[in-house]
């Protein structure tokens, strides 16, 4: 192989290594350190000062072997779980971020309930004892005994109170019969502070929530 040929291998295995930090999917991310071992394998065999690098070479297998395994295992581990229709399509958009281990794991701490018309589900000034999500439903939103606001399918309720661990900003009140998937908060404490991944993705999708809400206010 030509020396230049080499140099573009091995700079093209230290650029798929940059880009892989940028990438915040952990299947991309690993794939493209495979795919960067695997230039980092050539450049060294075929190195430009003559002779095979061994000791970078060997390392650089290495890598790339536990990436293959822990790709492998992932896909193993998805093809394992069973999702609902229902689930699925939450998946897609409102937790669009998970992949479907981890939504499963959050899905499996839950617990579906339906709430009748007019049923409190957060009182202002009060620390809730669940975060919800809406699945399907209408849900007002009252401050100081004032309807500001109504929110409905796709969207948490006491989402604000979870995150800064305060009490509920608005009381909140079903207007409909609602589908609800409630989390008990300190179960739900408790699975993200022994699983710092899925405590980085529900905050996630708490945020585009919360910024959705504030786009929609009038």
């Amino acid at each position: 192989m030509s020396t230049h040929l080499v140099s573009i291998v091995g700079h093209l295995a230290f650029f798929l290594t940059a880009l892989s930090f940028a990438v915040k999917d952990i299947v991309a991310l690993r794939i493209l350190a495979i795919i960067s071992s695997s230039g980092a394998i050539i450049y060294n065999y075929f190195h430009p000062m003559g002779s095979p690098d061994w000791l970078p070479l060997s390392w650089c297998l290495v890598f790339a072997l536990i990436n293959i395994w822990r790709v492998y295992q992932m896909y193993t581990e998805q093809s394992k779980v069973s999702l609902s229709d229902i689930e699925l399509e939450m998946l897609d958009t409102s937790f669009s971020n998970f992949n479907r281990v981890e939504f499963a794991k959050l899905m499996r701490s839950g617990q579906w309930e339906t709430a009748d018309i007019n049923t409190t589900l957060t009182a202002q000034n009060e620390v809730p004892s669940k975060l919800y999500f809406i699945q399907n439903g209408t849900v007002a939103i009252i401050r100081d005994s004032k309807e500001i606001a109504r929110t409905s399918d796709g969207t948490f309720i006491g989402e604000m109170s979870f995150i800064s661990n305060g009490s509920a900003s608005a009381t909140t009140i079903t207007r409909t019969q609602t589908q609800l998937i409630t989390w008990d908060r300190p179960s739900l404490e408790r699975l993200l502070s022994r699983n710092p991944t899925l405590s980085i993705l529900l905050k996630h999708s708490i945020s585009v929530d919360l910024t959705k809400k504030i786009k929609e206010q009038p």
